[in-house]
């Protein structure tokens, strides 16, 4: 049997959303009677003086989709949200089963990544401070901190990635 006529009752295919348009592109797309994924994790971040955790999509401005073969790919160019399918040479590009099942699975273990406080004590994972804890001063946009680090008897103040630092677990004191 010939490799491109052996072709799933269903399978994924992923979408291109309108710009900040995913959720309306995947709830026309329930709507319509599709099995949808798009991955979220969950952060925790500070709106109006309140700790909040918030959905973020792993992949912005994408959504997956499930089709089968009879489905119609008309009714997807005139779907709300939606601009795209993702496609190589002109074909609708088929994404893994095993993929998807993979992402749902690590999205669901994924908790909220705590939200850090000025003076917070954190540990560098990467770079020439690897493994050095510091203390945490402030974000410095979306995706930078800036931490106070011990360095030689000096205290410095230096800019990373918010990936590469984590809180250090704080320990449980007991009263002897």
């Amino acid at each position: 049997m010939d490799r491109h006529t052996e072709t799933p009752a269903k399978a994924w295919y992923l979408l291109q959303c309108k710009p900040r348009q995913d959720g309306r592109a995947q709830e026309h797309l329930m709507r319509q009677g599709f099995e949808c994924f798009a991955p979220v994790f969950t952060v925790q971040a500070i709106c109006a003086g309140k700790l909040r955790e918030q959905q973020q999509p792993l992949f912005p401005g994408y959504v997956f989709i499930r089709m089968g073969a009879e489905d119609s790919w008309l009714s997807l160019r005139s779907t709300r949200g939606v601009n795209r399918v993702v496609a190589f040479c002109g074909q609708p590009c088929q994404v893994q089963d095993a993929i998807v099942d993979h992402l749902r699975q690590r999205c669901a273990a994924i908790g909220p990544r705590p939200a850090l406080v000025p003076g917070d004590r954190v540990q560098v994972n990467v770079g020439g401070f690897a493994e050095m804890e510091a203390i945490f001063l402030s974000m410095e946009g979306e995706e930078r901190v800036m931490l106070l680090l011990n360095v030689l008897n000096r205290q410095q103040r230096i800019q990373v990635s918010l990936a590469s630092v984590q809180p250090v677990q704080r320990r449980a004191v007991s009263s002897l």
